[in-house]
């Protein structure tokens, strides 16, 4: 028990001198004591969410003023801090609940009273809205339900329930009124529009309530919706998973669990302890994710399940099944037959009429099985992946029946798209490929089109397909020589592949001189086609993804102005299919592809070795890369990469962030990047779902824009606050010196807007991240970082860290002498500020040459520095007489004294603050005013 008041009485002396996060360290440890009294238990959660409010981090204080009434009902200062939580997380009704009860339990609590004042008016407009939102739920129930009114008009009143649900007291309305029931005859209707616009009212209605969402669960249960994805309606699967998803997400808790994960790695960025969140599950939680998984599994394989509903089904377990995610859905698969569903998607041709299929279905199936494989915790799991593919492939391969070889040969395609390693082994089985170039040497379209994809696919990875390739190289030359275009680009792709396999290195050239570029022509002429064959322009698409790794290929591409937007075009719809091949060419175009610093002293070593030395392109070099760019930007690219941005795809999101920093690059192409959508979308690319390297850049490209370009015209609202941590994710000790300093700089401009932005900077925990910098040997950072600090220490909470025990004020009162002077204006600038808080006076005044960096401030040529010196011998002196006595002992006198007499009208308002310290001086008696003195 002595230890438990030790650490409660550390964590409130903490709390008191500012230091949050200690705080909650010793409280947090002292509620792990076992024994602890209720009062003392109920004492250290009203603590910690005394900490959380200081924190703005008000889910957090709930959650502990909570557990603190849980412990003792009604307990005051609980109830109090809990309704300050609920205020400024915009839950009006529960704050006013809290206030009402603080009140009836004691009413001479006059700091509820301010509260009570605002939230009254609140509530009162909130009945009024609620009267008006029943009024209209009623109207919409009576049209939407009417059995004799018309399916047009069902539907306009539906559309307008969906509206009407997503806001929390109409959803509580529809299902107080009996609406899912309601709700649930709607989806027995022949017309597939009601059905879908009945899913979509549901799905608002379960969104953010887990309550509800159990509602829905057992009124119309999961297997009654995953029939409803059975329909060949694309509208219609996608509306029913999204329901699924939206239930299984709040029946769990998923949503919580991400929530948690993100702050945990937020926190684990910057050191702070931490523990990893896991998904807790009852019983009935754990029942119902399982039917649900069985559900989705079994959907994959069932012949009666249309090709729009599967891929709604595997877009469920793609976006849910892996570990990171919280499920572990990854070993139950391997149990089940999913994946011999998935497989069974990757061969099915839609001609065969065995399993319907969509455009999309062989992708989906190729990145479900990809990301399954990568979530492989041990070799165990992946032998037995390998195994289970093994076998399914073997039983087709060996069967009588020819069709099953080549729905085999197009599943082994799809592997090759996803998984390439199980890909590759597979083809290695012997007489798979002497059944793949037999198919391509056929007659046979389909055939040819299905063996040609495979090989072009094997392809993908030269060094282990060698002995393949061979053999591949005389089909696909033959088969470019067809009629049939579809069979011509495929196997251009192939050669297109083959052709490039020297990537950039100018001097390895595997065909012959004119080869490349008459291949690239061939592609931009299917990207042109007349009848705008989509299948075409992807295939194109792919082939110059390959292409463009050759520099006269980008300046040919860029110099066809109809190819160059004709590419835009079909990247702006957004196929699936020819988002990372689009993506790659304009990767190819910007040259922003990773590129490997060489050494100069390394290339000499290794022609001294008589090794092969890579060669730059000529048309590689910075000129040629800049008028690329501007001519795709100018070519509407910009448009193609915020449609590009919704991708799920990491590696592809990774190639977009690579673009728009190409892009911003250019200071003249930020004004378009902005008004063209680029900027949501780079904060998109910046905060989520993104590769390591992928999420710098965006953050990067971000950082540019805000350096530039006014934040509060170009992020306006909400959307300036949400730019605070990708920027200072920049800061992080793997980005390069030109992120940090970039990063630096867009803070500093962002924190000169606004104090709740500097707010938000400061509960990011980006003060200390932003002060290591300004140690930084290299010049620029530690100006740039000073800088920044300048305009963030107009916030009172840093002017606190600055008035605690540490070196904070030393080292800002030393950069005041430092060799730059533009880290002497800022840390000149930063104090000035500073010193209106006594504390830091007095600490500045026990610097060691304090009084020699304050002469030299007061006499300097800049006029803005010198302003600044004396604004601060002015605050030294009215903060404190014995500091001011120090001050007019020495030359510093004689110095204030000439200034205090200045004519020139440049200096007038360092004249002003000297006139001020002169008569405080006086006023201490510490000199005398000379007769005749005015004051000023």
């Amino acid at each position: 028990m002595s230890d438990q008041l030790a650490l409660k009485e550390e964590g409130n002396k903490l709390f008191k001198a500012g230091d949050l996060v200690a705080a909650l360290t010793c409280y947090t440890k002292a509620l792990e004591i076992s024994d602890l009294k209720d009062a003392d238990k109920a004492a250290i959660y009203k603590n910690m969410a005394a900490c959380h409010l200081k924190q703005e981090k008000y889910e957090e204080a709930v959650e502990d003023a909570t557990a603190a009434l849980e412990v003792i009902n009604n307990d005051p200062k609980a109830l109090y801090r809990r309704c300050q939580a609920y205020e400024k997380l915009g839950k009006v009704e529960e704050a006013y609940k809290d206030a009402g009860a603080l009140v009836n339990i004691d009413p001479k609590n006059t700091a509820i009273h301010p509260i009570l004042g605002r939230l009254t008016p609140l509530i009162q407009e909130k009945v009024k809205q609620q009267n008006s939102t029943s009024a209209k739920v009623s109207q919409m129930f009576n049209l939407a339900f009417d059995l004799t009114s018309d399916d047009e008009k069902k539907l306009q009143a539906l559309n307008n329930l969906v509206v009407l649900a997503r806001d929390e007291a109409g959803a509580k309305f529809i299902c107080d009124q009996s609406g899912v029931q309601k709700l649930k005859t709607l989806l027995e209707a022949r017309n597939l529009a009601v059905i879908q616009s009945a899913v979509r009212v549901l799905s608002c209605i379960c969104n953010n309530s887990e309550s509800r969402s159990w509602s829905v669960s057992k009124e119309i249960g999961v297997k009654r919706l995953g029939l409803l994805m059975w329909e060949a309606s694309e509208a219609l699967a996608t509306s029913t998973g999204k329901l699924i998803e939206t239930m299984l997400v709040k029946i769990t808790g998923l949503d919580i669990l991400r929530k948690a994960e993100e702050d945990y790695q937020a926190k684990r960025k910057i050191g702070e302890p931490c523990r990893r969140p896991k998904l807790e599950l009852v019983e009935n939680q754990r029942e119902y994710l399982m039917e649900t998984f069985h559900m989705l599994i079994k959907m994959l394989q069932n012949y009666k399940v249309s090709g729009e509903g599967r891929d709604a089904a595997m877009e469920l377990l793609m976006k849910n099944m892996l570990r990171k995610n919280g499920l572990q859905w990854t070993r139950d698969f391997l149990e089940t037959e999913g994946l011999e569903g998935l497989l069974a998607v990757a061969g099915a041709i839609k001609q065969h009429e065995t399993l319907p299929v969509t455009e999309n279905s062989k992708m989906h199936a190729a990145v479900a099985l990809s990301n399954i494989y990568d979530d492989l915790y041990s070799d165990k799991e992946v032998d037995k992946f390998k195994s289970k593919c093994s076998e399914y492939f073997k039983d087709l391969f060996s069967d009588e029946i020819f069709e099953s070889k080549i729905e085999a040969i197009k599943a082994v395609s799809t592997l090759l798209q996803g998984p390439y390693e199980v890909g590759s082994m597979i083809l290695s089985f012997e007489g798979v490929t002497k059944i793949m170039f037999a198919m391509a040497d056929s007659s046979n379209v389909l055939h040819q089109q299905i063996a040609v994809e495979a090989i072009v696919h094997s392809a993908q990875k030269q060094k282990k397909c060698n002995s393949l390739l061979a053999g591949a190289v005389p089909i696909l030359k033959n088969l470019y020589e067809t009629a049939d275009d579809s069979i011509k680009v495929r196997a251009l792709v192939g050669l297109c592949k083959l052709g490039t396999s020297g990537g950039t290195d100018a001097s390895n050239k595997p065909m012959a001189e004119g080869s490349t570029l008459a291949m690239a022509k061939s592609c931009r002429r299917f990207l042109n086609n007349p009848n705008k064959d989509v299948d075409l322009r992807r295939w194109a698409t792919e082939g110059l993804a390959f292409l463009t790794l050759d520099a006269d290929v980008k300046e040919d591409l860029v110099g066809d102005t109809s190819a160059l937007k004709s590419l835009v075009d079909v990247t702006a719809k957004a196929e699936k299919n020819i988002l990372y091949p689009a993506s790659t060419v304009f990767v190819n175009i910007t040259n922003s592809y990773e590129q490997k610093e060489i050494v100069p002293e390394m290339i000499e070593l290794a022609k001294y070795a008589k090794q092969h030395v890579p060669e730059e392109h000529e048309k590689d070099k910075p000129e040629f890369v800049k008028k690329r760019v501007t001519a795709l930007a100018n070519a509407g690219v910009v448009t193609a990469l915020v449609a590009l941005s919704n991708a799920e795809s990491k590696n592809t999101r990774e190639q977009l962030s690579r673009v728009f920093l190409s892009l911003t690059n250019e200071e003249d192409l930020r004004g378009l990047v902005v008004a063209q959508g680029g900027a949501k979308a780079l904060r998109s690319l910046a905060m989520e779902n993104n590769t390591d390297k992928g999420q710098p850049l965006a953050a990067q490209a971000l950082a540019k824009i805000t350096i530039t370009m006014n934040p509060e015209t170009t992020f306006p609202g909400q959307r300036m606050y949400e730019l605070v941590r990708p920027l200072l994710n920049l800061l992080h000790i793997d980005c390069t010196a030109l992120q940090n300093f970039e990063g630096l700089m867009a803070l500093t401009n962002l924190s000169s807007i606004s104090d709740s932005l500097r707010k938000r900077i400061v509960a990011e925990k980006g003060v200390p991240i932003i002060e290591n910098y300004m140690t930084e040997e290299h010049e620029m950072l530690s100006r740039a970082a000073t800088e920044c600090m300048c305009n963030m220490v107009m916030n009172e909470d840093v002017v606190k860290m600055y008035e605690k025990e540490n070196d904070r004020t030393k080292l800002m009162t030393l950069y005041c002498a430092d060799e730059d002077p533009l880290v002497v204006k800022a840390a000149s600038g930063a104090l000035a500020i500073l010193t209106h808080s006594p504390i830091v006076c007095k600490k500045v005044s026990q610097v060691q040459s304090w009084y020699e960096i304050l002469q030299s401030l007061v006499v300097e040529e800049s006029i803005e520095v010198q302003h600044r010196g004396c604004y601060i011998v002015m605050n030294l002196m009215c903060a404190d007489k014995d500091i001011a006595a120090k001050l007019v002992e020495g030359q510093m006198l004689e110095i204030l004294m000439a200034l205090s007499i200045l004519e020139d009208p440049t200096r007038l308002q360092a004249r002003d603050c000297v006139k001020t310290a002169l008569e405080k001086a006086v006023e201490y008696e510490l000199i005398q005013a000379l007769p005749n003195a005015k004051k000023s």
